[in-house]
């Protein structure tokens, strides 16, 4: 009997732990601009930057944004990341609000992706970021392209 219960527990948690994370029928996923950049830190290895992002809710309920982490890549190479909470801005439906996250860069990293970009004739770069999701039919995230650039030269 104990034997029984054991696997019956086992396949109740492989089970429901497939549908952690999924989305909400109909929700779709915020969308995502750059409004401003400013230079928040200097410091001898990095920069920190504070981004401004328009967020707009396509959706006919309200979301909130638990919370974001960004990666910044320049010609394929990662250069920067960054997280922020947003669990205290819900964003009504229809809506848009203006949301701050701080971003690091490497100025190594930097470099080097600077230097392939010279080698390869070609200028591109992409801030991705994993959204975190909390709406009223269901909690889930998902990754989305906030800017994206390639320009060859």
């Amino acid at each position: 009997m104990k034997k029984i219960l054991s696997v019956a527990a086992i396949l109740a948690v492989v089970v429901f732990s497939g549908c952690v994370g999924t989305r909400p029928k109909g929700i779709k996923d915020c969308d995502f601009r750059v409004s401003d950049v400013k230079t928040v830190e200097k410091a001898m290895t990095y920069a920190k930057l504070e981004l401004e992002m328009d967020v707009t809710n396509p959706n006919g309920v309200g979301v909130i944004i638990d919370h974001i982490q960004l990666k910044l890549y320049a010609d394929g190479n990662q250069i920067g990341s960054g997280a922020a909470s947003f669990a205290d801005s819900p964003i009504p439906p229809g809506e848009s609000v203006k949301l701050k996250a701080n971003l690091a860069i490497d100025y190594l990293s930097a470099g080097l992706a600077i230097f392939n970009m010279i080698i390869s004739h070609s200028a591109s770069y992409s801030l991705r970021a994993n959204v975190y999701y909390e709406t009223p039919l269901g909690a889930f995230h998902s990754w989305t392209t906030v800017s994206r650039f390639w320009m060859p030269f």
